[in-house]
Formats: C-alpha cells, structure tokens, sequence
C-alpha cells in the first residue's frame, strides 16, 4: 500500500478553505497542521507579499510547493526561489486556480491534441462584481496569466494595455492584447463590472475561448462541462473536481516520480516577465499603452 503523504497548509486564500474544510478523503494526503517537521508537501496560500518566506522555507526544507500565482514580485525573489529548490531539494509545483480546474485542465488537454490543430487566437475574460477599490491588474492578472502561459509555450513580442476606472473603483477594468511570435493573438479582459448582488464564487465569472485550426474550445469553469466544437458537431466533456484537488494529484505524482514533473519556476518566470512588460505599458502615457516583451 502507498504510503501517506503529509502536507501542510499555510495561509487562508481559496485554495486553503477548500481543503480545510473539504471534508471528504483525500486519498495519499493527509492534512497536518502547518509547522509539522514531517510534512513532505506545503500549500502556501498567503497573500502576495506575504508568501514569499515560507516558499522559500519549505523549498530549504525539500518539500513539494503549491503557491498560487504571483509566486514572485520581483526578480530577486525569483532568484531566491531558484537558490532554495536547487540547494534544499524541494520542488515548486504551478498552482494555478483556472489551470488546475477541472474545466480548465480539460481545456487545456482539448488544445494539447493533434486534432485541435494549431492554437490561432485566445480569449481569457475574468469577471468580479463592482465594489472593491483593487487593482484588476494586481489581483485578477496573475491567474490570468497562468492560463494563458500553461496554453502556449513560445515567447510573447508585444503587449498593448487598456485599463480605466468604469464602474467607480480605481483601474476595475482592463483589456490586455498580446501577441506571440508565432503571431497568435491573446485577449485578456479583466473587469469587476457585474452587478454586486450576483452570485460570484470563487475567481468570479470566467470565460475562455480558444480558437484552433481545425476545433475551438470553450472553457466556462462554473458551467457543468468543457464544449469542443468541431466541423461534425459539438463534443462535451463534464466534470466534476475542484482546483485543489487537481493540484493534490499532482503532490502525488511529483511524490512518486521525482523526474516527471516540470517545475514551476519556469511559468513564473515567465508571468513576471509579461506582469513587468504590461505595468511599464500601462504606465507608458499611451492609449493603449505599448511594449515589446521577451517572456
């Protein structure tokens, strides 16, 4: 019988609460409080600038590490990250919420397959309700982000940024054009714009389209399936996991094949530098702003 895997849960974000209060079995996982010396596997769940010690900590300490994204602000951190994994033998997993979704990853395997064809163009829209005075590109980017690397692998050569206070709150929308050096196109729109009553959990509403040479996909997490559509018809694919558990598996797969599975610090690296290519063009006194990146 495989043996149990410890991990530990620091911090009380989304994915946190999830698992505290999961209720049912987690399979190999078992749930230790957060200074357990035994825990193989660490879930930091803190916000942004907060997080950035105890990844540093569990890595030192040769754990497996779940953080949501921004896993890091700045280069240095990255650097620091990179330092700890590498001397301390832990591992940093992506953990990203939309990813790792059941919709998100069927998604992504939808656009993986031969039959999808080459990946044309990508719509990622993530919607809150009006209220908060936060920044859409400091709170919603980062997941946003996630996505979009975790679907496309090369480089990105130019981004164009649109963001405004339209519904009462500082900068509460923003619409990002990005552009590959394949030359897809990637539309994100982040807005908080619905109305405050409606029923929001979680990240709030997503949509995503992605369109291919031979299928589209449409992802919609809070709908009951991923929808392909084909030139013969439309194929549905259902689901039903959570988030954090999708990311528990894949504690459970780093834990058993040590060389299986590709570490996180790529997809952060490359997040920082897209997030650090649209601040300066949104910062660039332009309407859209403009800058060339090289994630």
């Amino acid at each position: 019988m495989s043996r149990p895997i410890h991990l530990a849960v620091i911090g009380d974000g989304r994915l946190a609460t999830e698992l505290r209060t999961h209720g049912a079995p987690l399979g190999r996982i078992r749930l230790v409080d957060a200074g357990a010396r035994d825990a193989q596997a660490v879930l930091v769940d803190l916000p942004p600038g907060e997080r950035l010690a105890a990844v540093l900590a569990a890595l030192r300490g040769g754990r497996i590490v779940l953080c949501p994204p921004p896993v890091a602000l700045d280069a240095a951190a990255l650097a620091a990250i990179d330092a700890a994994q590498t001397r301390g033998g832990g591992f940093l997993l992506p953990a990203g919420e939309i990813a790792h979704g059941p919709a998100g990853s069927r998604g992504l395997a939808a656009m993986a397959a031969p039959e999808f064809g080459a990946l044309r163009s990508l719509y990622l829209a993530i919607r809150q309700p009006r209220g908060t005075g936060e920044d859409v590109l400091e709170t919603l980017l980062p997941e946003a982000l996630d996505m979009v690397l975790a679907a496309m692998p090369e480089r990105f050569t130019s981004v164009r940024v649109n963001s405004a206070a339209l519904f009462g709150a500082a900068r509460d929308t923003a619409v990002i054009l990005l552009r590959s050096e394949t030359d897809v196109v990637v539309t994100i729109e982040l807005s908080r714009c619905l109305p405050p009553g409606l029923p929001a959990p979680g990240l709030g509403e997503v949509e995503i389209d992605a369109m291919g040479a031979r299928q589209s996909v449409r992802i919609v997490p809070h709908a009951s399936a991923v929808r392909i559509h084909r030139d013969d018809g439309v194929a549905v694919a259902p689901w039903q996991d959570s988030p954090a558990l999708a990311m528990l598996r894949a504690v459970v797969a780093r834990f058993d094949a040590p060389l299986g599975a590709a570490s996180g610090l790529l997809r952060a690296t490359r997040a920082l530098t897209l997030t650090e290519a649209i601040s300066a063009a949104r910062a660039s006194g332009y309407a859209p702003g403009y800058a060339i990146v090289t994630s």
